[in-house]
Order: structure tokens, then C-alpha cells, then sequence
């Protein structure tokens, strides 16, 4: 039976993609529609790649808050190491090697860039959970992944009532 993601309920098809639920007074797209009240699985199916961070914001907001977990560890350690090269060169120009002048400037470009990218995903973070992990590790993380599939194994289904008995 198909039921409504968000209250379990039966839904009635309106077409070949779209249902309603009664309860929920609200239209649902067959992405928001399961079977026999089953809770939606908001676990990624895959982690994102290094590549996703030279996705555009909009292109970014389009991510569950998982994946931008895992997106903002990624970019914080790509600043940390970044950070680590520029100080290498910045030390090296304080001993008198003026000829590392143009890769601090370079790195100094790469590092705001960084620093922008991990403030994007720190922001779009605390508009879906009202603030943005100051460390995130990787028990965080799986921590964070074993509950939500806890979460997703309780059915919305409700027991029928018994009869009563005098």
C-alpha cells in the first residue's frame, strides 16, 4: 500500500506521479510516497568527492545535510593543508628568500577561497540544523549515520484497536 513519508497515512494517486494524503491536506511528489508506512531513508547513497566542492552554492543547496557534513570536513582539511603551504613560504620569506613572494600571494588566494568554500557549507548548514559543528570527526559522523538508520526502522503504522471485553 502506498502510504505518505511524512504520516504514514494510505495516499490516493492523482496521476502517474503525483499522490495526496488527506491527513497531511497536501499533494506529494512519488518521491514522497513509500510502502506500508515506511519512514524515507535520508542516508546518501554515496559519500561526495572532492570535486563537489567546486560546486556552486546553488548546486550545493541542492545536497542533504549529510553530504554537507562530509563536504565540510573535506573543505576544512583542504584549508588546513593550504594553510600549512603558505606557512611554509611565509617562514621562508621571513629568513630573507624574497623569491617566494609570488607563491605566498598564490597560496594567500587559495586559502580565502577555502575559507569562503567552508563558510558557504558552515551557513547552509545552520539554516537546515541551526548551527554548524565546530569539529567534525569521523565517530561524529558515524554516529550521525547509525541513527539516522535507527531512525528510518520504526514504521508509521498504527495497531488496529481490540476489541474490549466486559
Amino acid at each position: 500500500m502506498k502510504t505518505c513519508a511524512y504520516c504514514g497515512s494510505p495516499v490516493k494517486s492523482i496521476d502517474r506521479h503525483d499522490y495526496y494524503c488527506s491527513f497531511c491536506m497536501m499533494k506529494l511528489k512519488y518521491k514522497d510516497v513509500q510502502e506500508n508506512g515506511k519512514r524515507k531513508n535520508y542516508l546518501p547513497a554515496s559519500q561526495p568527492s572532492l570535486s563537489d566542492l567546486n560546486k556552486s552554492t546553488p548546486e550545493l543547496m541542492c545536497f542533504s545535510t549529510v553530504e554537507l557534513l562530509f563536504l565540510l570536513k573535506f573543505a576544512r582539511k583542504e584549508r588546513a593543508e593550504i594553510y600549512k603551504q603558505r606557512y611554509i613560504f611565509i617562514r621562508a620569506m621571513k629568513e630573507g628568500a624574497k623569491e617566494f613572494t609570488e607563491a605566498e600571494q598564490y597560496t594567500f588566494s587559495e586559502y580565502e577561497n577555502a575559507t569562503r568554500r567552508c563558510f558557504v557549507l558552515e551557513n547552509l548548514l545552520r539554516e537546515r540544523i541551526g548551527y554548524y559543528p565546530a569539529k567534525l570527526t569521523d565517530s561524529y559522523l558515524q554516529t550521525l549515520a547509525a541513527r539516522m538508520e535507527e531512525s528510518a526502522k520504526k514504521d508509521m503504522v498504527i495497531q488496529k484497536p481490540k476489541p474490549i471485553e466486559n
